[in-house]
Order: structure tokens, then sequence, then C-alpha cells
């Protein structure tokens, strides 16, 4: 104790002394924030020479500001650039080998595949990302309809400066217009390992901003719509469109519309804004969604409408010989977004006490053939069960061995489908 006492200056220069040493030491550790590359969005595509192409976008520091880097990049914050490899960890550590900083997946925002290796099936990347600790499961999965490097390389974020924030807002316009589903790492493992549902994720391309490129829709095509039994109107939809197709006037950039449909890990097919607005209302996924819709009384030949989930969708399965019959009850509410010189001044047909059940049945109509067709073609077509059916006819199997050996998701497709949609006029803001 007495030596404690005489050399207390002494002990407390080398605590002093011993703390600088490893604070100093952490500063060039290899975890240490300035020795990380953070990549915010990560391209797998199929390689040439090799089983895949690794593509990474890297956030830049914002102290390097030279843009004629050696790497190639579309936006001044960011890197992008790709190599070959025969997985992801090996191209991870091919990249660390002349990067000088390690490469970090925990701001990782978005994973891109792209068609091609979707086709293939991608279920062994997934689960090798989601074993990596970096790598959250909340990120988002898309299915490219270009290459997943050029996806990346036109990410080009006009409202945003941070690309991670981007990507992380983007997908959320699911929720104000139903063209896409918000869909994550952990929720396509999720659906794709369970026994009565199947995955899907979002559909993106590349939109060359060229004002020709929509499909125009003839009275032939199956988004031709009735208005009663022996009329059928051309309507060339907004939401017919599927990403990459969209008429807007803008510089090449990314967009998501629409979803990929899978069954198992390999992609079957897609379905345009139209159809994921259909499959969000009958998985109960619905937020919010505009259409565009025949008008019954005459004053305009079509109608904008709001529409959202007045209840949740009810839906049931039934076993009729050893079939599936499916019904789906679905209850909306919508708003009319359309505007005439009568409605105006507060003297509009739509809210007339004789018109509101012509426009709530001509919805009504509306809906029930899309989205019947929306159903026939991913249960007949794809032959895969996106909307989660099989969850109601688990009840009719006592044990997992019986339900495993009936193969649901095989017996899907010899479904009866039968849809009932009921939809509820609520007053246009103009009429509150």
């Amino acid at each position: 104790m007495k030596f404690f006492r005489n050399n207390r200056k002494l002990i407390a220069s080398l605590i002093i002394i011993v703390f600088v040493v490893f604070t100093l030491a952490e500063v060039y550790s290899t975890h240490n924030i300035s020795k990380l590359a953070y990549v915010v969005a990560l391209g797998i595509d199929v390689g040439s020479n090799n089983n895949l192409l690794l593509s990474v976008q890297i956030s830049k520091p914002s102290s390097q500001s030279n843009p004629e880097s050696s790497f190639s990049s579309q936006s001044s914050g960011n890197i992008i650039n790709s190599v070959e490899c025969s997985s992801i960890e090996s191209g991870l550590n091919l990249f660390n080998s002349y990067i000088s900083r390690r490469i970090n997946l925990s701001h990782c925002k978005v994973v891109v595949f792209s068609e091609e290796i979707a086709y293939q099936g991608i279920s062994d990347y997934i689960y090798t990302l989601l074993n990596n600790v970096e790598v959250s499961s909340q990120a988002n999965l898309i299915v490219s309809k270009c290459s997943a490097k050029d996806f990346l390389e036109s990410s080009n974020p006009m409202l945003e400066s941070l690309s991670s924030r981007y990507y992380e807002i983007t997908p959320a316009s699911s929720e104000y217009t139903g063209y896409t589903q918000n869909v994550s790492l952990l929720n396509f493992f999720s659906d794709g390992i369970d026994t009565f549902i199947q995955p899907v994720a979002i559909l993106g391309s590349i939109n060359s901003g060229n004002l020709n490129s929509h499909v125009s829709l003839d009275k032939d095509s199956s988004d031709a719509i009735s208005i009663d039994e022996n009329a059928s109107l051309s309507i060339n939809r907004d939401s017919s469109y599927t990403a990459g197709e969209t008429p807007i006037d803008t510089e090449e950039t990314i967009e998501n519309v629409g979803l990929a449909v899978f069954k198992s890990d390999k992609i079957v097919g897609e379905l345009d804004g139209l159809e994921t607005i259909c499959h969000l209302i009958v998985s109960n996924k619905l937020k919010s969604c505009h259409l565009y819709v025949p008008n019954p009384i005459g004053d305009s030949e079509y109608l904008d409408v709001t529409i959202r989930l007045n209840h949740k969708t009810k839906s049931n399965v039934y076993f009729v010989n050893g079939s599936p019959y499916i019904t789906c009850n679905i209850d909306l509410k919508f708003k009319i977004l359309s505007a005439t010189e009568d409605s105006a001044c507060g003297n509009s047909n739509y809210f007339k006490e004789e018109n509101v059940p012509l426009i709530e049945e001509a919805l009504n109509k509306y809906l029930n053939k899309t989205i019947y067709e929306y159903l026939y073609k991913v249960a007949y077509e794809y032959k895969t069960d996106i909307d989660g059916f099989g969850k109601y006819a688990l009840k009719y199997f006592t044990t997992t061995q019986d339900w495993e050996s009936y193969k649901w998701l095989d017996n899907y497709q010899n479904s009866t489908i039968y849809v009932n949609v009921k939809s509820t006029l609520k007053s246009g803001y103009t009429f509150l």
C-alpha cells in the first residue's frame, strides 16, 4: 500500500499511456468505420466464365470527390463494380483483395437477381445471404428484367442524396400505388419453405423514358372491361404495365412495377401493376391504390377511384371430390377522384341516390372479372399459390404427414375459384 501511495502519479501516468495505446490501436483496426466499404446494393447475374457475376454498389466516402475513378459509377455518391466468381462469399473476398477497405454488408438495402439467374433457382443464394450476420433479413429482394449489373448502374436517385435511403423508400410506394409489394429476404425465405404458399419478389427493370413504349390494349385482350354482358370497352389502363414499360418521360432510370412469381425458388412468370393490386387485395396486404374504371352513368366514359380494404378479405377452402373449391369474399371501400363541371358546383350525379348503386355494381363487376382473371392466371398458368390459400386447407388434415402427402402446391392448379366483391362508395373530399 505504501508503494501505491508513494507512486500514485507514476501509476496514473501508466494507466493513461495504456489507454491511449489501445485507443490508437483501434483506429487502425479493420473493423473501424474508416476502414470499411459499405455496400448499399448487391447484384447477382449469371457469369460468362464462372457460376455468377457479383456486382456491388458501394457508398462513396464524402471525402472522395474524384469522378474519374477506376470504378464505373452512375452517381457521384456511389461506386459500382463487378467480379466473376464461384460464390457470393468468394466474390466478396475477391473485392477485399484489391479494394482499400473491407467490404461490409450491414447497410445493404437491396439484393437484385437477374431474371436469367432466377429461372435457374435462387434458394442457395438466399440461404447464403441470410447466413451472413452482416446482411439484414429485411433487405429488399428484386428480380430484374435486365441484368442486375445494369440495374445498379442505372440507379440514379432524383430526390434522395443517399442511395441507401433511396433503395429503402422506393418499395414503400406499394402502400399508395399497389403496383408492387415490399418483399424482404426473410419474406421470400419464409414463403419458400412453407408448404401452403409460394414466394414473390419485387419486379424491377430500367425505364428508357420512351413515351411510345406502352402497350395498346384492344377489346380482345384480357384488359377489355364489360359494363354489361354484351358491351366491351377498349381501355389502355395505367396499371397494366410491368417494370420498364411505363410511359414516363425521364432519363434512363430504374423502376419497380409488378411482381415476379415463383414456384419453389424458380421464377415462373410476372404480374403487372393491376394484377399486383389483385394479389394485394386477395392476400389482405392492400393499403391504398388508384384504378381507372368504367362509368355506368354516362357523364364521362371512365372514373378515377381510390380503393382501400373495408374489411379483411375472407377466403376459405372446401374439398369437392378431392379437389379444392376456393371462395374469396372481398369487401372494399372507394372514393371517386374524378370531377366534372357539375361536381365542382356540388351537383355531382355520382352521389344521387339512384346512381350510387349503379356505380358500386359497375365496380363490383369490374373487380370480380379482373380478380378472377388474376387468380386463374396464377393457378392455371403459373400453377403456384402465392396468395396462401393453402393455410385455409390445413384444417382438413389431421397430421402433418397427411398434409404433405396431399401436396397442396401441386393440387392447387385443380382448384375451382369463386370470387365475390362488395364495394361501398364513400364521399369524396369535395362533398364532405
